[in-house]
């Protein structure tokens, strides 16, 4: 037996955007609304697992002249679990934590897991130098000073308004 809703069969992009998790959680809301209520099993075990996918890290990124500091979000993930490469123009970020909880008293058995993973590309408009790229962790927040190749000079011109 159907439910009269009608199904709606979305492929995931190669290289998913911020966008796209934005758009998702509108999508589920919109179909809440306009259709039944999702109670069938297989629309709930795609919800557990998307909890699951890697998320897509806030990031700014601003130009020093000489150099560029990046700023990302990653909250509950410790320091020595974040990898930083970086080529002359990008800089690949990733980072993952596993928790584990058991608790066992008589006749009762308690465990909780999580995990949480990350994973950004960062390209650079102009090239960078890898080998003095500089990364530190602090409250959750990763910042890392990374060094132009050649570094830009910010001159400041007055316009003339006819």
């Amino acid at each position: 037996m159907t439910s009269g809703k009608s199904e709606i069969t979305r492929r995931k992009a190669l290289f998913p955007t911020a966008f796209d998790d934005i758009f998702e959680g509108f999508r589920k809301d919109m179909e809440d609304v306009l259709f039944f209520p999702r109670w069938n099993f297989l629309d709930r075990r795609n919800e557990l697992v998307s909890d699951l996918e890697t998320r897509l890290p806030l990031c700014d990124m601003e130009d020093l002249g000489d150099k560029y500091e990046v700023t990302l979000e990653a909250p509950g993930i410790p320091k020595d679990k974040i990898t930083v490469k970086a080529g002359t123009n990008y800089i690949d970020l990733s980072g993952e934590n596993e928790k584990k909880t058991e608790e066992k008293r008589k006749n009762y058995v308690y465990n909780e897991r999580s995990y949480s993973s990350l994973r950004r590309r960062i390209s650079t408009p102009e090239e960078i130098d890898p080998s003095k790229i500089d990364a530190k962790m602090e409250n959750g927040v990763l910042h890392i000073q990374v060094p132009k190749k050649t570094p830009t000079q910010n001159k400041e011109t007055k316009v003339e308004v006819k």
